[in-house]
């Protein structure tokens, strides 16, 4: 069984480095050492304890706790981010959960699996890490800031992906230049949709 998912695993690899290599080459200019896609989401780096993570920021118009609500409400997050194929918290801790990850990158001819432990705190920030499965270490956060007394919502989304032997770091953080402005997008349209259908029905509610 071993032997078979390690093989599984690297197919698999295989198949993400077979796609990224086809994609156009982009080539940095040494005054965007940081700045890595452009766009209303654009994606950075940003090193912490001695790894490199793709980081991307969006200011949404709806309140912290109705992104929050969006984030944490994992079995419905395929619905939300198109990437995410499964989410299924096999265990719940209270504030710490352990779950299990099935995504599939724009693009890429194979799905990836994996378990996380996520730690929820204050309704303000998710982080988690990688405990099992695809890839040699899956880390990552959100971290959510009030603006604009409260009205709205500065989202900050960092992930870092060691895929180990098989995946060059290089092709894991351009495939997030790809990836996580599609995820900020899909995150500031729903919530925002969502406030905009809970505004119209306020009025109804005071008059009843």
């Amino acid at each position: 069984m071993r032997g078979t998912k390690t093989k599984t695993s690297e197919l698999a690899a295989l198949a993400l480095m077979a796609f990224v290599a086809l994609q156009p080459i982009v080539v940095a200019q040494p005054c965007e050492a940081r700045q890595k896609s452009e766009g209303p989401h654009a994606v950075i780096e940003e090193v912490r304890n001695g790894k490199t993570f793709s980081v991307s920021h969006a200011l949404i118009k709806a309140k912290p706790d109705e992104v929050w609500h969006i984030l944490t409400d994992y079995n419905n997050a395929h619905r939300t981010f198109p990437m995410m194929k499964k989410c299924q918290v096999i265990e719940d801790r209270g504030c710490t959960k352990l779950m299990k990850h099935i995504v599939a990158p724009s693009g890429a001819l194979c799905t990836y699996e994996y378990i996380i432990e996520l730690k929820e705190t204050d309704k303000k920030s998710l982080e988690w890490k990688r405990v099992s499965g695809s890839f040699k270490e899956v880390d990552g956060w959100w971290k959510l800031e009030p603006v604009d007394g409260g009205r709205h919502t500065m989202v900050t989304y960092g992930t870092y992906v060691n895929g180990g032997l098989f995946i060059p770091q290089g092709l894991i953080r351009r495939q997030f230049r790809t990836d996580m402005p599609q995820v900020m997008a899909t995150l500031t349209k729903t919530a925002e949709n969502n406030t905009q259908i809970a505004s119209r029905r306020e009025p109804n509610s005071t008059q009843q």
